[in-house]
């Protein structure tokens, strides 16, 4: 199988799949990470970071799980729902000849990644298999909740996905190492929920069973 996770910024998919991309690579599956802008910005607490060190981080985090990183240039904050992302992410989806997507939840609350999430539901309407990730705080503070419905047990794979958080060390140092602490907190409280050591979990917009 052919899996391509789609993010809006580097280290947003190693948040929320970084296991899972682990854990299909050991499987014999195919993955590659599509980002859609070079993540550079400037808030308004003094926070930044440049191209430069984003893309830097975001292709060592790519290369300790394993896997290709393909990274657009899309605003950074203003990733639109539009036909020309919606055509990029096609044109990735095809030649990746993918199987089944992951990509932002719809019900997000940072606006880059709606866009990205309605964006990647347009450009693989021909394909039966779209999973949402789970938002990561502070996105996903909305009024619809997220629902866990995929679990993927990553017991096996959760030293590599915190190794590729750490990656992104502007983003650590923005953080702290609470950063991390919460998302392994979470990852073990989705594998108490399932019955696993450390899980990641997923939503479904719509899934092919093959048996």
């Amino acid at each position: 199988m052919n899996y391509l996770f789609i993010g809006a910024h580097l280290d947003d998919i190693e948040l929320a799949a970084g296991g899972t991309i682990a854990r299909f690579n050991k499987a014999g599956h195919k993955t590659k990470m599509l980002v859609l802008s070079k993540s550079d910005y400037i808030d308004i607490y003094g926070n930044q970071r440049s191209k430069k060190i984003a893309l830097k981080e975001g292709f060592e985090g790519a290369r300790i799980l394993d896997t290709t990183l393909e990274v657009l240039d899309f605003p950074t904050k203003d990733i639109l729902f539009n036909s020309e992302v919606v055509t990029a992410i096609e044109n990735v989806i095809f030649d990746f000849e993918a199987d089944a997507i992951f990509t932002h939840n719809v019900n997000d609350t940072h606006q880059a990644h709606i866009a990205t999430a309605q964006a990647s539901i347009a450009a693989a309407r021909y394909l039966n298999t779209i999973y949402f990730y789970e938002p990561i705080y502070p996105s996903g503070r909305a009024q619809i909740p997220f629902n866990p419905q995929v679990f993927i047990n990553i017991s096996e794979f959760i030293d590599i996905k915190v190794n590729s958080l750490k990656a992104h060390k502007s983003q650590y140092e923005k953080y702290k190492n609470e950063w991390i602490e919460s998302i392994v907190a979470r990852s073990k409280i989705r594998g108490f929920e399932s019955n696993m050591k450390y899980a990641e979990c997923f939503e479904v917009c719509r899934m092919e069973l093959i048996c």
